[in-house]
């Protein structure tokens, strides 16, 4: 659960700093961690996460498919 949490938040910044180098700021993607936007980004994004990564977690290793 730790490595998709992990994975899932190292894709949401690689896809902002993507976004952020297509678009001309690549001076301000080394600041990025500073502005209030990716950080409320990065909380919503983990909880979305965190709940895929529950969820997949207790199909796969707690309950029995059929």
């Amino acid at each position: 659960m730790v490595i998709l949490n992990l994975a899932g938040l190292f894709c949401v910044g690689f896809s902002v700093g993507i976004l952020m180098a297509i678009s001309g700021n690549a001076d301000a993607a080394r600041n990025v961690d500073q502005f209030m936007w990716f950080n409320i980004l990065v909380l919503f994004s983990w909880t979305f996460i965190a709940f895929f990564a529950f969820k997949f977690s207790v199909t796969k290793f707690i309950t029995k498919n059929k």
